[in-house]
């Protein structure tokens, strides 16, 4: 495939030609951040998700272009051969993707593979040596033009458990309410404080908790970046509430929680559906709910979109050369599935035994003190 390059480094008002690739070294440009919104649609594929949550160090942007229109987008390191490409959730036509490797083996001759974390793309089309296993899975509902539309779109019984349960808080918790907050004005210890109910949710249920401290701060920094939260109260405390970031048409879930005392009126459902309905009232056209395969997100109308992990390497030489890369990758095909195993067994004796085995390790691991 023939294409032409060219590399700029440090040009932030730069633009692309009508033709060809560009590659922005050492810089995210100041047009890809409405591009990425534009052609991939997920927050780990954007400007606010790079520089909270990633290394932004050494980090060059791949712009390719036919006919005056950007249609990739890729932002990369480099680093030990490999060039590791941080979007996310992408969906991407494969003619797209070899023209990316094409560039980089061309451009970078000390890279030996690129690698995709999270795509969904024809591999079996590249005209290179691949591995791919699948790597994480995200549930995306498409969003009618009304929060009305999408509540008739639900099934008959989720609509009327929702029914139900809001006639029932409206009867015995005449202090609930709701509001949203955005950006700057989300609080600290409101971030921290849905947190800790998350916490005591997982602990519940006997699972392993994820958010640590430097989670937590990660949080934060996207909310002031680019979030919005749901706060319910009751009597003025939050009793649940939903974290979620909001990148052009599409909004993304990252934390859900309520408080356990209030089961009997599906607080979590309730909160949920109005986050969905206030996402629409402001432009969204798809919500992501997140990975896993908890049911609730089919009866939410959530499909879920797998997405591969893909090393593409520079030649059947350099793969068999790089085995360290290969070894890795393999193994972690091989624990994603045992991972999905696990997901859609939630209640087997081997699924119970991991889960404790990695608690209690997690609880060696945690500083003494805390």
């Amino acid at each position: 495939m023939s294409f032409s390059v060219s590399l700029t480094r440090h040009a932030p008002g730069a633009k692309p030609g009508a033709t060809g690739v560009s590659c922005y070294l050492n810089e995210i440009p100041s047009f890809a951040g409405a591009e990425l919104s534009r052609l991939y649609g997920h927050i780990h594929s954007s400007p606010a998700f790079f520089e909270t949550s990633r290394p932004t160090d050494n980090v060059s942007t791949y712009v390719a272009h036919a006919d005056g229109e950007i249609s990739a987008v890729l932002v990369f390191r480099l680093a030990d051969g490999v060039a590791d490409v941080l979007n996310e959730f992408i969906v991407i036509d494969a003619q797209e993707v070899c023209r990316f490797a094409d560039c980089i083996f061309a451009t970078f001759p000390a890279t030996r593979a690129i690698r995709f974390q999270a795509v969904q793309t024809d591999a079996s089309a590249l005209p290179y040596p691949v591995q791919l296993h699948n790597s994480k899975e995200n549930w995306i509902i498409t969003l009618p033009a009304s929060a009305a539309a999408y509540t008739a779109g639900l099934g008959k019984a989720t609509r009327g458990k929702i029914k139900r349960c809001t006639r029932k808080v409206a009867r015995d918790l005449p202090t609930y309410g709701y509001e949203f907050r955005e950006r700057e004005a989300i609080r600290e210890e409101d971030v921290r404080e849905l947190i800790r109910l998350n916490q005591a949710r997982i602990a519940s249920k006997g699972k392993l908790f994820g958010i640590d401290e430097a989670e937590t701060r990660r949080i934060l920094r996207m909310a002031r970046r680019c979030g919005v939260m749901n706060l319910t109260r009751v009597d003025g405390r939050l009793c649940a509430g939903m974290i979620t970031y909001h990148i052009g048409e599409d909004f993304l879930t990252e934390v859900i929680a309520h408080d356990p005392a209030y089961n009997d009126y599906s607080l979590g459902q309730l909160c949920y559906h109005t986050t969905v309905c206030e996402s629409i009232a402001r432009g969204a056209r798809r919500f992501h709910l997140g990975g896993g395969r908890e049911e609730y997100k089919a009866r939410m109308l959530g499909v879920r979109q797998d997405v591969d992990r893909l090393v593409i390497h520079r030649s059947a030489t350099h793969m068999a050369l790089n085995a360290p890369l290969v070894v890795r990758t393999a193994a972690a095909g091989r624990a994603r599935r045992a991972k999905v195993w696990m997901l859609t067994n939630p209640d087997s004796r081997i699924t119970r035994a991991v889960l404790t085995t990695l608690t209690i390790l997690a609880g060696l691991r945690r500083p003494q003190g805390r």
